[in-house]
């Protein structure tokens, strides 16, 4: 009888062990909730609450979270820009005290903030004095700077005007990698004055666009998708050109940022001369004016003979023969009638070829993109370098081209558009963009050129446009 009570308990105590692993094994089967996911934690790395900045400022912003998240960033209660570094240019607000408040959510939804007031104070705001001698500078970074090596040679040549070309994504996001691309130089120049930068907007690709990095103040920019021809038609261009009137101790120089259509074919090279001759014409009608035009030509100069001839494609010369030489006889008739244009590498290096695209390629190699100076500059130019230095020959299919000046402006200032304008009238027309007392911030430039361009100076077509 004991047996059997002892047999009992025995199978009672296997069935209740039995039960609760099967219990256990239930519940952890069952799916477990997720841990609450947390509001990501944004803070302002600089400027330090309650300081004092003036002219170029770096926000840096510290965003901690799971995920890779990007902050917006409001000045006084505007949103200027989603960027987690953003060079703002506190010289555009007036002095007094400002708030800066930043603002970031995670996908889901959760979000946080931060805000800060700082005092802006330019009044006693001094540039370094001008000694004349400065570094310009046009690079095609391929495809908007797919490989940031770009910006390491960038920060080897160290120039004071840069003009970047295909940029088309740079304007994405309100700027945001136009702005983290300035705000990484300005700190590394950490001894130079910082740059203030424009690109053009509402680009669909990334091998399209302009930009200007100066270290200049930079009083106006104009973004330019059409330009006139001399049969009086407008004509919108592949990639719209870039203009910023860049004060140069004291003189407004239009710098002028450039793509013509490129690759091969009739079409193509139609298409090239047609935008060279409408933007030569748009420089003619603004008078005469310092200017010096850097870009990407796609297409040979005819300076470029013998073992400096270009090998591998044909591209046509007609664009560079228009600028350079007014008396040829297939060209010139499309040539300035205001300006002498140098093209400033082959002056000053007559014998090196420079070829500047087709490194990477091996069936290709010619020379395609120039730095030219009208008659402002013609004795100013001290040396020009294709820049082919490591990390050049991987950073982009093309390499950069550089020229110090050597000039101490004309005192001219800024021409009005009166002044701009001094020929006989004709009866066909040109818009013409110039100075009309307006200063257009980074954004939205190509929206405002299309809402004001009837209201903007159109200047009538004279006999300084052909």
């Amino acid at each position: 009888m004991k047996t059997k009570r002892t047999a009992i308990v025995v199978l009672i105590v296997a069935l209740l062990v039995s039960s609760s692993v099967l219990i256990l094994l239930y519940l952890s089967s069952e799916p477990q909730p997720e841990p609450e996911n947390e509001a990501p934690a944004i803070s302002i790395i600089n400027p330090q609450p309650g300081s004092t900045v003036a002219d170029i400022v770096q926000l840096n912003i510290s965003v901690v979270d799971e995920e890779n998240l990007t902050a917006t960033i409001f000045i006084d209660g505007k949103n200027v820009t989603k960027s987690n570094l953003y060079a703002w240019n506190t010289t555009e607000y007036p002095d007094g005290t400002h708030t800066i408040r930043v603002g970031v959510s995670d996908s889901s939804g959760k979000y946080a903030a931060r805000s800060i007031e700082v005092s802006v104070d330019n009044v006693d705001e001094v540039r370094p004095p001008f000694d004349g001698l400065f570094k310009i500078m046009e690079y095609n970074i391929k495809e908007s700077g797919k490989n940031n090596d770009w910006k390491t040679v960038v920060k080897q040549e160290n120039p004071d005007i840069l003009i970047v070309v295909e940029t088309g994504f740079w304007d994405d996001n309100a700027n945001e990698s136009l702005n983290a691309a300035v705000s990484e130089l300005n700190a590394y120049f950490e001894d130079e004055l910082p740059y203030e930068a424009y690109c053009a907007q509402n680009t669909r690709y990334s091998t399209t666009g302009e930009a200007i990095l100066s270290r200049f103040p930079v009083l106006e920019f104009n973004q330019i998708p059409v330009v006139p021809l001399d049969n009086g038609d407008d004509y919108y261009v592949t990639h719209d050109f870039i203009e910023a009137v860049v004060d140069i101790n004291g003189t407004a120089v239009h710098v002028f940022g450039g793509h013509l259509k490129a690759s091969e074919g009739e079409t193509n090279i139609y298409r090239r001369e047609v935008e060279m001759e409408g933007i030569i014409n748009y420089m003619d009608a603004l008078g005469n004016v310092p200017i010096l035009y850097l870009s990407d030509q796609n297409s040979f100069s005819p300076a470029d003979t013998g073992d400096l001839a270009p090998e591998g494609m044909e591209l046509g010369y007609g664009p560079m023969t228009m600028m350079l030489y007014p008396n040829d006889t297939v060209y010139g008739n499309r040539s300035s009638n205001v300006h002498n244009f140098t093209d400033v590498y082959r002056t000053l290096n007559p014998t090196k070829p420079g070829h500047t695209y087709g490194h990477r390629d091996g069936a290709v190699s010619f020379r395609i993109d120039y730095i030219v100076g009208n008659d402002f500059f013609v004795d100013s130019f001290v040396n020009s370098t294709v820049v082919d230095d490591e990390p050049a020959y991987t950073a982009s299919d093309h390499y950069a081209v550089t020229a110090f000046i050597n000039w101490n402006a004309t005192g001219m200032g800024y021409l009005s558009a009166s002044k701009a304008s001094s020929c006989s009238d004709t009866t066909s027309q040109g818009i013409v963009v110039l100075d009309t007392g307006m200063r257009f911030p980074p954004l939205p430039i190509y929206a405002v050129m299309q809402v004001l361009r009837k209201p903007i100076m159109a200047l009538p077509r004279n006999s300084c446009m052909k």
